[in-house]
């Protein structure tokens, strides 16, 4: 793409390369700009100059759903925004009359007054379309951008090139922001659908406020009991207190109630439980009025809490943090669909950063949105991944950010706004002390989903570099996967094992293998290294193993081995075949192929028996030395099962991880040219989205084999160690033992 033909809203690209010859920003922050506008098409789209992303006048009009000259509106690659006042004519009035209209009020329900009003509820539902040129709000955005004030962050200081600027929260209606826009055509595209809605965003976008206003909008062109909203949240202070949702749905129907002539009177209220009725009960004690209501509820660790819940909008909150979402989301979708018929909207939406959300759940509803009838758009939000599969909506924090688009009509200016994000983690790299700061700082303000969906607690793994890996090998996935070699180790009439390659076997390859055949396969990255004589070294080769001890289960067995003088993993085998003894004969036929030794989990004792069996304890590693060392075994009675291997624990475990995190941020080996660390050596691509993934609530056998894998290896590492300091100091003989000198003249 041409860097130099931007639309007008764009800071020039050229002005920063200009700042990083004066010095005044890193050459690597201008880099990373190069970087993510050639790859996130995303960012293509929006600073494509005017006579490629086009205006509403240059979109179809041939709306499927709409007879009133509505334009297609494309989500991924918008076109530029015009004159968005026009949409906001109620909420300039208000601010500057303190009122909606000037029309006196009149109770005559044919008056111009009543008339106003029926059309203000009739843009509430259907939205507002001007003539000129097709362009159009749904009714869910009229209702937020005129009806719904929110707290908004202005500039009260001077703005200067390196510093930040001050600010303060005002009460204000919102801006025409193009976010705001996208979001609120995505979730009316779903609903036109039949479908639902799912939401990654960067933090600060106002998310709660725009969902806050949707059921209180809801409950005025939705009347009647048969209609309930309901906000679902992990935990009671997502929906009460000043950061809660429930609180801004109570100042929307109490701002209705003040300034327009709309039904107020209700019949629960709201203030104590977050349960609100709108009605009143007659002298009898009859409901009558709207009777529409919201309710919040907190399902802590119930996904089965809302079941038998109906209405149009179930709106999950701060869904990263729902410990079992994907069950939540199956259950409740009977409340909104019927056969193939969805009367009800639901929507989760997520927040990168947030403190114990591992986003497993929510990560597979937005990258799988046709499993969960979730309206999915072509994914041109992570790198290189130009539209080839679908995902939810993302707002990237590249889009309207302060200070960052134009006061008028919301178009963001990208170019600056991923400056200033290149800036802040630049200065978080190397300012900070806290290696999960970069992290943490990604997450919040994710310039792809990749990095909003990172986990920034719990978790010792470098998430942010093994993501940008991952991604990096997306678009040449296929050159990357094809030097591997996928099949089977067979025995020769030798009873020597050789390979032997098997088109029809197919490796697990992603984390996420609850689906399908979990039979897997046996993958090599490297053969195994002979020398001049044929032969392969013993102790070159090392492997870690997690076991399985029953025929029946959902864990995987896994298996990797590691050549020790490239220091890389050079096989895998994750799967959970038919018998456990299955998997005990393709790890021995993998150690001798490597003629490796492998510590495994000794906690179950089904391999130790088989190796037993077969006269092949020789490949099982005695009980590693360091751990002794470390007292986290102890050193006495140890036979049998309890001779080799790890009995691991949570102390072990975690030491573990800790090496293999260590490891991979180590410069590879061989790698004198460059920079590339060992991380950007790894080759199972199950293991490091394990690795992206790990939390202390989940099952990761592939990281559980890899922690008994560099166990050993630190085992090893030590020995090697130990041995280069006796180098040169004289071997000691029996006789040289004080008793002979004692007792025994010296001839």
């Amino acid at each position: 793409m041409d860097l130099g033909n931007l639309n007008r809203f764009q800071t020039p690209v050229s002005h920063y390369r200009d700042l990083v010859e004066q010095k005044l920003i890193p050459k690597e922050v201008y880099d990373d700009l190069l970087e993510y506008s050639s790859q996130v098409k995303f960012i293509q789209n929006l600073i494509q100059p005017p006579e490629v992303r086009g205006y509403a006048k240059d979109r179809p009009r041939e709306n499927e759903f709409y007879k009133d000259g509505r334009v297609q509106v494309d989500l991924t690659n918008p076109h530029i925004l015009e004159d968005m006042d026009f949409f906001r004519e109620r909420a300039l009035f208000f601010e500057k009359n303190q009122k909606y209209t000037n029309i006196p009020p009149n109770s005559n329900p044919k008056s111009e007054y009543a008339e106003f009003w029926k059309e203000e509820l009739r843009r509430w539902k259907y939205g507002l379309v001007r003539p000129s040129d097709g362009e159009w709000i749904p009714g869910t955005l009229y209702f937020y951008w005129n009806y719904s004030p929110i707290w908004l962050v202005e500039k009260v200081g001077k703005e200067s090139a390196n510093k930040k600027t001050k600010g303060e929260r005002l009460k204000k209606f919102s801006k025409p922001w193009l976010g705001d826009y996208l979001y609120f055509h995505y979730t009316q595209q779903g609903k036109d659908n039949g479908k639902h809605g799912k939401i990654l965003k960067c933090r600060g976008v106002g998310f709660s406020f725009k969902n806050a206003s949707e059921s209180p909008r809801n409950m005025y062109v939705y009347p009647g009991s048969g209609n309930p909203n309901f906000h679902l949240a992990s935990d009671k202070t997502f929906l009460s207190g000043d950061k809660g949702i429930w609180g801004k749905v109570l100042d929307t129907l109490d701002w209705i109630a003040e300034h327009t002539p709309l039904p107020k009177m209700r019949i629960v209220d709201g203030k104590k439980a977050m349960e609100l009725q709108l009605g009143y009960a007659d002298e009898f004690g009859n409901r009558k009025g709207l009777l529409s209501s919201v309710f919040g509820i907190s399902m802590k660790d119930n996904p089965d809490k809302a079941r038998g819940i109906r209405g149009p909008l179930i709106h999950y909150e701060e869904d990263g943090l729902f410990p079992n979402l994907e069950k939540a989301w199956n259950v409740n979708r009977k409340a909104v669909e019927d056969g193939d018929v969805s009367f009800g909207y639901m929507l989760a939406g997520g927040t990168g950063g947030v403190t114990g959300g591992s986003f497993a759940g929510s990560e597979k509803l937005f990258y799988k949105p046709d499993a969960y009838n979730i309206y999915g758009v072509p994914n041109v939000f992570d790198r290189s991944s130009n539209g080839e599969h679908n995902c939810g909506f993302f707002w990237p924090a590249y889009l309207n950010r302060n200070g960052c688009y134009d006061e008028q009509i919301g178009e963001p200016d990208v170019i600056k706004a991923l400056v200033e994000i290149l800036g802040d983690r630049f200065t978080v790299k190397y300012g900070s002390s806290d290696a999960s700061a970069i992290t943490q700082k990604k997450a919040e303000e994710p310039i792809t989903p990749q990095e909003a969906i990172m986990r920034t607690e719990g978790t010792m793994f470098p998430v942010a570099d093994l993501k940008d890996y991952l991604e990096s090998i997306g678009p040449k996935k296929e050159s990357f996967l094809a030097e591997h070699y996928v099949g089977d180790l067979i025995l020769n009439n030798m009873g020597e094992v050789e390979w032997k390659p098997n088109s029809d076997k197919h490796p697990l390859r992603t984390y996420d293998s609850s689906d399908g055949d979990k039979t897997g396969a046996l993958e090599i990255f490297e053969m195994p290294r002979k020398n001049a004589e044929g032969n392969i070294v013993r102790g070159r080769y090392i492997a870690g193993i997690d076991p399985i001890d029953a025929d029946t289960g959902t864990s995987l067995f896994s298996i990797q081995v590691m050549d020790l003088f490239t220091d890389r993993i050079v096989a895998e085998y994750s799967g959970r075949p038919r018998l456990a003894v299955d998997a005990y004969e393709l790890a021995l036929r993998m150690l001798k192929f490597y003629n490796a030794e492998a510590n495994y989990e000794s906690n179950l004792k089904g391999l130790f028996s088989y190796f037993d069996s077969k006269n092949c304890l020789h490949y099982l590693a005695d009980v590693p030395q360091v751990l002794r060392d470390m007292d986290m075994v102890k050193a006495t009675n140890l036979y049998g099962n309890k001779a080799k291997g790890t009995n691991a624990n949570k102390e072990i475990n975690k030491w573990g991880r800790l090496l293999q995190a260590q490891w991979m941020q180590t410069k590879a080996h061989g790698d004198d040219e460059d920079e590339r660390l060992n991380l950007h050596r790894m080759r199972g691509l199950a293991y490091i989205e394990e690795c992206i993934a790990w939390n202390s609530d989940g099952n990761f056998d592939r990281v559980s084999s890899a922690g008994m894998l560099f166990i050993l290896r630190e085992d090893r590492m030590k020995r090697t160690l130990s041995a280069k300091e006796n180098q040169g100091r004289p071997v000691k003989r029996i006789t040289d033992d004080a008793f002979f000198t004692r007792n025994y003249k010296i001839r």
